[in-house]
């Protein structure tokens, strides 16, 4: 049961993350709404990600170079393939100079070739950290882990002084010199998924976990609404990767996940897409913005609420069809990371 909440968590993350790319540049400004809106829905795919990852591999008994060794030959070369790979489609799509080329190869230790790899940047610091605080992790108290939990959801709360107040008192970018910056950031995910994996939102009744799984929700959209409402330049902070709205939807799908079981057919496919993820993550910037959205820029559908799934879904197929195939040849592990 725990593996397949997993499975099912690592391909909806995996789902998400093609959604929130998969939106083309509006043709009706009444059509912002939908933007919103998709950008809700997939706001806690990268997140899920953190959470899910550091629930499996937090708190580790292996030492730090063996955890190390393991996770970051997994992690590191295929993401430099994929680093590469689009840095060569941006150099003849873009026409780029060779030393903008160079420049960006160079700089990929630093800074992305891509934003949307921002991720693994992430995640490379969370796997240096788990080593370091898994004997405090092992030992730790249901009690001690909600309190720097809180902690951390205090530096959530803090976009939300620019809301009430319409000044930009807080940057969303953090301040190195803020007493709590230490345990804010991506860390709380970790807390959080260790948190989730040892004592989740299980209930006997169905009504109380939905009713669980809809407060959840409902909190982490009422921000959302008031921005949309009386602020929209405030959305940006309110949907951004660290905001509350990410981390209540989070703890809403695993909620979800390890009190609802889906029907085989689904999880059969959930277990394949989890299976793949990595690569589909790596891949899937390619297809969708070199491949699908080229391909539709002159064949715009009348809606995003049929466009933007539309091109989730094929992006979906695609990407795990690639990924697939790519697994057939030696060293593949390299490549996709399976």
């Amino acid at each position: 049961m725990q593996l397949q909440y997993i499975n099912n968590l690592r391909a909806i993350a995996c789902i998400l993350v093609i959604l929130s790319h998969s939106a083309m540049p509006a043709t009706d400004t009444s059509f912002g709404m939908y933007m919103v809106l998709f950008s809700l829905m997939s706001s806690p795919s990268s997140e899920l990600f953190v959470t899910i990852s550091s629930s499996l591999l937090a708190p580790t008994k292996q030492d730090m170079f063996s955890f190390y060794k393991k996770r970051f030959t997994k992690l590191i070369p295929p993401f430099l393939f994929w680093s590469i790979v689009v840095s060569i489609i941006a150099f003849f799509e873009a026409g780029l100079d060779s030393d903008v080329l160079i420049k960006k190869l160079l700089l990929f230790p630093i800074v992305p070739v891509t934003g949307v790899y921002w991720f693994v940047y992430v995640i490379s610091g969370l796997y240096l950290m788990i080593p370091l605080i898994s004997p405090w992790l092992e030992k730790a108290t249901q009690k001690e882990l909600l309190f720097l939990i809180g902690i951390w959801f205090l530096t959530l709360l803090l976009p939300y002084v620019n809301i009430i107040s319409g000044d930009p008192i807080y940057k969303v970018t953090g301040d190195y010199y803020f007493i709590l910056s230490y345990l804010g950031g991506f860390i709380g995910y970790l807390f959080l998924g260790v948190y989730l994996r040892k004592y989740p939102i299980q209930h006997s009744s169905k009504i109380k976990s939905s009713l669980w799984i809809a407060l959840l929700v409902f909190l982490g959209t009422l921000p959302v609404i008031y921005g949309y409402a009386k602020n929209r330049e405030g959305l940006v902070a309110l949907t951004d990767n660290l905001s509350l709205t990410s981390a209540l939807y989070v703890a809403a799908f695993f909620c979800f996940f390890q009190n609802f079981e889906l029907p085989k057919v689904i999880t059969s496919i959930f277990n394949t897409i989890a299976k793949y993820s990595y690569g589909i993550y790596l891949v899937h910037i390619i297809v969708i913005r070199d491949v699908l959205k080229n391909l539709l820029e002159n064949y715009r559908m009348p809606h995003p609420l049929i466009e933007t799934p539309f091109i989730a879904f094929i992006s979906v197929i695609v990407c795990l069809i690639v990924v697939k195939v790519i697994t057939f040849f030696p060293k593949s592990k390299y490549i996709v990371g399976v």
